[in-house]
């Protein structure tokens, strides 16, 4: 019994330490003439181990799951719409220089470089307006949520575990108002 306790406290301390060394993601939904955007920022993404990959010259990408959701009581939210942002940093060590391009469902919508390296964070953990939906079949008055989701390749760390698992997470409800 004993045994048991010591190892369920053990388990318990080592999840809740997995939980804070994940990123927060703060999310704005947004309802602009009928239509749903999300606005969000993850400046802990930016972590310590992408800025060594970065700095190393390997292509790094942050990859953002934007998520247009609804719960549900009885079974699995239904998720409405989704978007996939990217921003993928590679510096050029001859230059000084870092490019970053932002991407969003596999398209690019802006490339930039800069010497800088707080420009480069600020570039790849903060998105304004991403669309998710027209508001097509969203109920007038219903209670919806924005989850975003985020990893960062390629991962310096290796897991034990078979199934990915995300550097960060947020999440904003709303009611939607026609």
């Amino acid at each position: 019994m004993i045994r048991r306790r010591a190892l369920m406290t053990g388990l318990a301390v080592l999840l809740s330490a997995a939980t804070l060394m994940a990123a927060d993601v703060r999310v704005t939904p947004l309802i602009a003439e009928g239509q749903v955007f999300a606005s969000f920022t993850a400046p802990d993404a930016y972590s310590q181990d992408v800025r060594e990959s970065v700095q190393s010259g390997l292509a790094t990408s942050l990859t953002f799951w934007v998520e247009l959701r609804q719960s549900s009581l009885v079974w699995f939210d239904r998720t409405l719409a989704s978007a996939t942002v990217t921003a993928a940093i590679k510096y050029d060590a001859l230059t000084g220089s870092f490019q970053v391009t932002r991407m969003a469902d596999g398209q690019v919508q802006s490339s930039d470089r800069t010497a800088r390296e707080e420009d480069v964070k600020k570039w790849a953990t903060e998105f304004e307006r991403v669309k998710l939906s027209n508001g097509d079949g969203l109920e007038p008055n219903g209670e919806y949520y924005v989850r975003v989701r985020v990893r960062a390749t390629p991962r310096r760390n290796f897991i034990l575990w078979p199934w990915g698992r995300d550097d960060g997470a947020g999440r904003a409800d709303f009611t939607f108002i026609r």
